[in-house]
């Protein structure tokens, strides 16, 4: 894209370029307010249901895809990346997967897989900041692109991310800044105060943000439907509300990313509301040059015409209102069999008064009219009444791809050890086509963790030579080349995946395909450093040992050639 160079073409550029990406939020941001009560609550809204059939099912599906604990990467090399790269490869892996745990991108991770089966799709910001490489959480309603119909970010001529932070803290961050004074100056005429004392920027993020996690996101009464809220409980229940509370005068921030033809780089935008251009510099400067910040997880590949991806959560809906359908039903069978309706006839004087009577306690009533009947109307409960939550919990399982022995379950006619693992490979094809589409977003992200560690860090790694171990050749990571991608190391990502690469690691080592040290890298036990080095101290007294046992029977057959 051509950005002009005249300032107010650029501006005005900029400007409608945001408008254009962010014209589906609004639409988009009601979406997902739906998808995620329905995973929060099992409802539309903050009723909430008995029983919440969709949390279950997506938390089941979201721990067989995704492993924080188990996660390891390795790095595989371009055709253009030289030799003597091989020997660094070993020890940038070790960094990348540090870097993934010690910035807590993990469990970061983690909690992106989750939320995008209810939303279809999250996005995560990689950035260097306080010498490491953090990763924050980014909503889609906070998030904008250009085209919709392009699912791949790197294809997209322009996109921005709208977020909000302090005053104080953006005064903070202008430090430095020659434009500081008069950037807060024309903030301030924009942040005028509403009456509910709330800044204009926090009172516009209330109104069209309420899921990004600010007060009014959820419901602060949870069960309401059909009843009154006294004294913090909601139609007999307590009430829940799960939205922190923002005190502070915010403002509102876009961030703008646009593709410059003329820098073969991304142009970034940070403008604060009203519509001031704070910063406005290549990708280069701030960041990886021509890799944006971000990457999109999106664990379904179901849309290849659709951005933000399909709500698996949406999927789940009807069967959860069938389901809270069917439990409302039961219980009210269940509450006219122990409180059963009742008729009288030929009764003389209040009917009601009469009738309440029986129904209390030691409750006497006399009647006068010899004709004079009580009935009481208990319904008959259906055979199998249960039969039909079973089933829809079937249909969960089976759209969630989760059957019973992957859920822990037996499964008749399975007799034996054998039978149920390959049964249970044979079942887990299908949560395994999205473990694989979360494990590419890891590497993705991976990758990206790990270019920002060659542009900021100058650590020092020593590569070992395996020919010769007492080499240890010193480098950085920006020696290391650019040709060469993060993949996740033998699908460690996932745990559907762990058994199947022991069993590999056995069979290799039973084989001497591998040795034992490699063996315990692919095993993956408790411990692992710990172990490697017992390992090499067994070794040495293996080989030592190896040594004076030959010694000893060359001495013998030394001794026996003398005799001779």
């Amino acid at each position: 894209m051509k950005i002009p160079k005249d300032p107010v073409e650029r501006k005005v550029l900029y400007e409608e370029l945001t408008r254009q990406c962010l014209a589906s939020r609004a639409d988009r941001f009601e979406f997902y307010k739906t998808a995620r009560n329905y995973y929060l609550f099992g409802t539309s809204d903050e009723s909430g249901a008995p029983y919440n059939k969709i949390e279950s099912t997506i938390e089941t599906l979201a721990s067989f895809i995704y492993s924080p604990e188990g996660t390891r990467f390795s790095i595989h090399l371009g055709t253009t990346a030289d030799d003597a790269d091989v020997l660094k490869v070993p020890k940038l892996s070790d960094e990348i997967t540090e870097q993934w745990r010690t910035s807590g991108t993990h469990m970061r991770f983690g909690l992106a897989a989750k939320w995008s089966l209810v939303f279809g799709s999250m996005i995560i910001k990689a950035q260097w900041r306080m010498n490491q490489c953090r990763t924050y959480l980014v909503e889609p309603h906070q998030f904008g692109v250009l085209r919709e119909d392009i699912v791949d970010l790197s294809d997209q001529e322009a996109f921005c991310m709208c977020y909000t932070t302090t005053k104080t803290q953006l005064n903070s961050d202008l430090l430095g800044n020659p434009r500081r004074a008069t950037i807060m100056a024309q903030i301030g005429k924009g942040g005028s105060s509403a009456t509910s004392g709330m800044s204009e920027g926090m009172s516009r993020l209330i109104l069209s943000n309420p899921v990004g996690g600010v007060s009014g996101s959820i419901a602060a009464t949870y069960g309401t439907a059909g009843g009154t809220v006294e004294n913090g409980l909601a139609g007999g229940r307590a009430s829940y509300n799960y939205a922190p509370r923002v005190e502070a005068d915010m403002v509102d921030m876009v961030d703008l990313y646009v593709w410059d033809d003329d820098t073969q780089d991304y142009q970034i935008v940070s403008m604060a509301s009203p519509s001031v251009v704070i910063y406005d510099r290549p990708q280069a400067v701030v960041g990886v040059a021509k890799m944006p910040h971000f990457v999109v997880i999106r664990p379904q590949s179901n849309l290849y015409d659709y951005f933000w991806g399909d709500s698996f959560s949406a999927k789940l809906a009807w069967l959860q209102d069938w389901r809270t359908e069917d439990v409302a039903n039961i219980r009210n069978l269940q509450k006219k069999q122990s409180d059963p309706p009742i008729s009288g006839s030929g009764l003389t004087g209040i009917a009601e008064e009469k009738l309440l009577a029986l129904k209390r306690a030691g409750g006497i009533l006399g009647m006068n009219t010899p004709t004079a009947k009580i009935e009481t109307h208990a319904p008959k409960m259906p055979e199998n009444v249960f039969a039909s939550l079973d089933q829809i919990d079937k249909m969960f399982d089976d759209t969630a791809g989760i059957g019973h022995i992957l859920q822990g379950k037996g499964e008749s006619g399975v007799r034996s050890k054998g039978q149920a693992d390959l049964m249970a490979r044979l079942g887990s094809s299908r949560p395994k086509a999205r473990a694989t589409m979360l494990e590419e977003c890891a590497s993705e992200l991976a990758t990206l963790m790990l270019r920002n560690v060659q542009d900021h860090s100058d650590q020092r790694f020593f590569a070992v030579d395996p020919a010769d171990e007492s080499k240890k050749l010193p480098f950085i990571a920006s020696q290391f080349t650019t040709d060469y991608e993060v993949k996740v190391d033998a699908h460690s990502s996932s745990p559907i995946f762990v058994e199947d690469r022991k069993v590999d690691a056995e069979k290799m080592l039973e084989a001497h395909v591998i040795d034992r040290e490699t063996f315990l890298e692919m095993y993956d036990p408790p411990n692992l450093q710990v172990l490697q080095k017992k390992l090499k101290v067994l070794q040495a007294k293996e080989e030592k040992a190896h040594e004076q046992q030959m010694q000893a029977q060359q001495a013998q057959a030394a001794q026996k050639g003398g005799h001779k």
